[in-house]
């Protein structure tokens, strides 16, 4: 009868509602207690960042003798990890390996700082020098190198290489003129200066040139450097109406009238940038003042 009484009892506690209840919220109160216990342990587990390596990258370094000067796409950073502590091998063909130990690396914002040494080739000689790494893995990483060239920063960027950087260097090719759109074409051989800045702009640097027995005597264009030309996605092409930056250029004329000064660029002056296979083509149409007609040059890369 006493086991009858606690089968009947155990028979009681299943079936009756109120203390089904009672289960019930105690079973519910405890999956709660285990979730809370599991996004506590969630929450004192930092987001891990996932360094990857920049292979390769591309990389901008200013100096006390240069500001902002293309060096190519072949650099490479690596990073890693042992026992907790991160350390980091930069290479580059032109600017050495640099080594830096037990660097600092911020989990969630990707920033980074350290010191090392990079190996180079400077002045002529191999040597090595101090270097210091900062900047973050999620936007760019920086070295600096105090004891090269008055002070030197590299500027590591990831990913590909824009349009600006493939048209860095130096382009020689013919330049051929025509003036006021009927007279000419006038042709000389000139090498033209392009250089990439980071933001993806491109400056130009277009040397004195000579145009002889043209229609208005011999003529002497300046030099003149256009900066800042941005990529005009309409036109495919770099592009800029260059007056605004108050430009002047060195014109002389000799013949059948006699010109040599310096002049402002008429607001309709414009220079317009592609890229070919051999390098660049571009149209420079210009005027001065009240000019009555354009120069207008076209210039296209030889191919090598």
């Amino acid at each position: 009868m006493k086991k009858s009484s606690t089968f009947a009892a155990n028979l009681e506690i299943i079936y009756n509602p109120n203390k089904m209840k009672t289960i019930k919220l105690l079973a519910l109160m405890l999956v709660a207690l285990v979730g809370m216990t599991a996004c506590s342990d969630d929450d004192n587990n930092e987001s891990k960042l996932i360094i990857e390596p920049i292979e390769p990258g591309y990389i901008f370094v200013t100096s006390g003798y240069f500001t902002n000067m293309y060096y190519g796409n072949n650099a490479v950073l690596t990073v890693d990890n042992k026992d907790g502590k991160y350390s980091a091998k930069f290479s580059d063909p032109q600017w050495g390996e640099a080594i830096f130990e037990d660097i600092q690396i911020d989990n969630v914002s990707g920033t980074v700082s350290g010191t090392g040494t990079l190996t180079m080739v400077y002045r002529g000689k191999e040597g090595t020098y101090n270097a210091g790494l900062s900047g973050s893995f999620n936007n760019n990483i920086i070295i600096t190198l105090p004891e090269v060239m008055g002070g030197t920063t590299i500027t590591l960027y990831k990913g590909e290489a824009p349009l600006a950087c493939l048209l860095n260097g130096s382009h020689i090719g013919t330049n051929s003129v025509m003036v006021g759109g009927t007279m000419g074409p006038y042709d000389a051989d000139i090498t033209c200066k392009v250089s990439a800045n980071p933001d993806g702009t491109i400056n130009i640097e277009i040397p004195e040139y000579e145009l002889h027995d043209t229609a208005i005597g011999n003529l002497t264009v300046g030099k003149v450097t256009i900066k800042n030309i941005a990529y005009d996605e309409e036109k495919k092409a770099f592009y800029s109406q260059y007056a605004q930056d108050d430009l002047k250029e060195h014109i002389k004329i000799e013949g059948k009238m006699t010109i040599d000064g310096d002049y402002p660029f008429a607001a309709d002056s414009f220079i317009q940038i592609e890229q070919t296979e051999a390098g660049i083509k571009f149209t420079d149409s210009f005027s001065f003042g009240s000019m009555p007609f354009a120069i207008v040059s076209t210039f296209e890369t030889v191919a090598e």
